[in-house]
């Protein structure tokens, strides 16, 4: 919405209203999808009349010339509108380009010139009305020369740069690059893109204001030239996008917590079976890449029905919790992930770790979860809460998956429990 918003401001849209200019946009295949109060009295269609109509049928601007325009180009013309009304008009049409250089459409901004025609008077009003827009508009404009010098702005200009009127802009700036932009990387990218392509389009950076500070700006320019053709500086309209920013960036925050939501269990607080499938697979790769070892252990707490049945649900959650934690805490390297896999049982994916080193981790938790001493009197194992374990190690290869690893630690797991519970069992695959 922003973007489409700033879209408008660079083709004045948002300046017609004081105007009364008429102003419509087009996508590619030439339908109209703007048309506004101007344009409907300017060509005598009501907006009903033109939604989803081709633009070449409204006005009086072939299909060639509109599809062939890439640069902004002016027709004066006598025209017979819908209401049988001929008017002399100027009609202003240019692309709307998006960052990458892509055409999305055609702006179109046109004007009824007769009465400035007929009367020499009308003339001056309409210059006028546009010193009027220039001082208006809710943007930056600025003209810069080819030293670099400020050689007139708008007051909108000045305020976002914290100058006390557009005149002082125009006084103290004489070294555009170096005093406006924040970043003099951005200063250097923009000026090669003027002097280079003869046009910057929406070029986001900080503008550096005169105490220092900066402003989020949204930032364009054209190159201007004599009357020999040679280029001589450039027009320029910024457009503060703080407001924007801001949003952005909170709105990044938002979504970068709603991101680890995902992926955290609600109970434990450890990483979900969402992020162990997504974790698995991307060191599964890795270790295919590199024919390294990769190890799983996946962990049961013994007898956890009896232990819900026994202490109610609320201490079933709490040991959950603890047991949880304890895995966690076991593993101790940066690269190994504990994750609750679903109900009662833990997984642990050791990264480039072998059958001795992932049955030592392995061996580590059955320990760590035992000395919390939860107390289980309804275990066939133990007083206290206990943990069987199935460890699992493959080289990935073509003939085995991912899948594959943890349904051999699965299998361990079984045995273990078979074994009579409250240790770990070690497999690898052939």
């Amino acid at each position: 919405m922003y973007f489409k918003l700033i879209d408008r401001i660079l083709a004045l849209g948002n300046l017609i209203g004081q105007a009364r200019l008429a102003y419509i946009e087009a996508d590619n295949e030439l339908q109209v999808s703007s048309w506004n109060q101007g344009a409907m009295d300017l060509f005598g269609y009501t907006e009903d009349d033109t939604i989803g109509r081709f633009l070449n049928e409204l006005i009086p601007i072939s299909k060639r010339e509109l599809n062939n325009c890439k640069k902004s180009q002016l027709l004066t013309c006598s025209h017979i509108n819908h209401n049988g009304q001929e008017i002399q008009c100027d009609i202003f049409y240019a692309p709307i380009m998006n960052t990458k250089g892509e055409k999305l459409g055609i702006a179109v901004l046109a004007k009824d010139i007769s009465a400035r025609l007929k009367d020499k008077a009308s003339l001056k009003q309409q210059e006028q009305h546009l010193r009027d827009i220039f001082g208006f508009a809710p943007i930056g404009i600025y003209h810069v020369n080819m030293e670099g010098e400020i050689l007139s702005a708008n007051p909108e200009y000045a305020w976002m740069l914290g100058y006390e009127s557009a005149e002082v802009v125009a006084e103290q700036i004489t070294d555009f690059a170096a005093q406006t932009f924040f970043d003099p990387e951005k200063a250097d990218e923009f000026m090669f893109g003027v002097f280079e392509a003869e046009e910057v389009i929406r070029f986001r950076c900080r503008l550096k204001r005169k105490d220092n500070s900066f402003v989020w700006a949204l930032c364009y320019a054209k190159a201007t030239h004599d009357g020999s053709g040679r280029m001589d500086g450039f027009n320029g309209f910024s457009i503060d996008i703080s407001d924007t920013v801001r949003a952005e960036q909170e709105l990044k925050k938002v979504n970068e917590k709603l991101k680890m939501l995902s992926v955290i269990d609600g109970l434990t607080q450890i990483p979900n079976r969402r992020r162990f499938d997504e974790y698995l697979e991307s060191e599964w790769k890795r270790h295919y890449r590199d024919k390294d070892k990769i190890s799983v252990v996946l962990s049961d707490i013994d007898f956890f029905k009896l232990y819900n049945d026994n202490y109610g649900h609320q201490a079933g959650d709490d040991c959950l919790k603890k047991v949880a934690q304890a895995i966690q805490d076991s593993a101790h390297r940066s690269a190994d992930l504990a994750a609750r896999y679903g109900g009662e049982e833990f997984v642990l994916v050791l990264p480039r770790t072998d059958a001795g080193g992932a049955m030592a981790v392995a061996e580590k938790v059955r320990i760590n979860v035992m000395n919390l001493e939860i107390a289980h009197e309804k275990s066939k194992v133990n007083d206290h809460v206990t943990l069987s374990l199935g460890v699992a190690t493959m080289v990935p290869g073509k003939d085995n998956s991912a899948e594959d690893l943890v349904a051999l630690s699965d299998q361990a797991l079984y045995e273990a429990k078979e074994n009579g519970r409250n240790q770990s069992i070690s497999k690898k695959s052939d």
